[in-house]
């Protein structure tokens, strides 16, 4: 056994407490990023996944020549605006020929979560038993509910969802959208990531449009400069007061939701 004099044990003293202090702070700011790093992979995996699947059905719909089928374009001006490699479309799109390829259908699940929070599940898949089960069980292991159909979406609107990554004013704003000929309301908001806005921390404003204008003002948006990345969401009415504690809950199954492949795009009415 080693023996140390009293200046001796002091000193190593203040070693074993430095080393057990220190790799404490170090292991809190290397896990804090790590959850950052992991929660940034799965939002850009979630959007590949997105734009493979839209790419799938595009070609499916009207081949695989973007000059002709529009649909297939558009698709590919998403994924630019999202960053997505052109590897994944390029992927998609040869997958999509292929003849044992199955289709890909939206499928909406509903359901009730912690302090009477509502919502709702879109999905893209290529099995719909398999999104069946895997949605049911997520909801069910986090001790939520699943509702009827349109029992929580009459609580919502839906609108056309724009997201742009470059500043806009409001005034700049409506005189497109004027000018391109809309006539429902437009508005223009902060984004915000945690809620139903914005799920990209690249995102500097929020379009929301009426859904058969969507494509109307991204096009005028386009025209002016702003690029955006848009498509159909649901905006609750009113929303949901919720404890702490309530809250948490609820993220957790909105997180174990998303991260299930089928999953598209989790929405919800919760204060946040």
């Amino acid at each position: 056994m080693q023996s140390f004099s009293p200046a001796g044990r002091a000193a190593a003293l203040m070693i074993s407490s430095a080393q057990r202090v220190a790799p404490l702070r170090m292991g809190r700011k290397f896990e804090n990023n790590k959850l950052k790093m992991a929660k940034t992979a799965l939002a850009n995996a979630k959007k590949a996944s997105y734009i493979g699947k839209k790419v799938v059905i595009a070609v499916k719909a009207g081949g695989d020549d973007p000059s002709i089928n529009r649909q297939l374009a558009a698709v590919m001006k998403e994924a630019n605006s999202l960053d997505v490699t052109k590897d994944v479309v390029d992927r998609n799109i040869k997958r999509a020929m292929q003849a044992d390829t199955a289709d890909f259908k939206e499928l909406v699940y509903e359901g009730y979560g912690h302090g009477g929070v509502g919502f709702i599940v879109n999905c893209l898949s290529d099995n719909n038993n398999r999104a069946n089960t895997d949605v049911a069980t997520a909801i069910k292991k986090e001790n939520c509910k699943p509702a009827a159909s349109g029992s929580v979406q009459f609580n919502f609107q839906r609108k056309g969802r724009l997201c742009l990554t470059t500043e806009l004013d409001e005034e700049a704003l409506l005189e497109m959208a004027i000018e391109a000929g809309c006539e429902g309301d437009v508005e223009l908001l902060e984004p915000d990531p945690e809620g139903q806005y914005a799920d990209d921390e690249k995102v500097k404003c929020v379009v929301l449009t009426e859904p058969t204008e969507l494509g109307l003002v991204q096009g005028a948006l386009s025209e002016g400069g702003f690029e955006s990345n848009g498509r159909l969401v649901n905006i609750p009415m009113t929303t949901v007061e919720v404890s702490e504690e309530d809250m948490e809950l609820n993220f957790k199954v909105f997180d174990r939701l998303d991260e299930l492949d089928d999953v598209d795009l989790v929405e919800h009415n919760m204060a946040v």
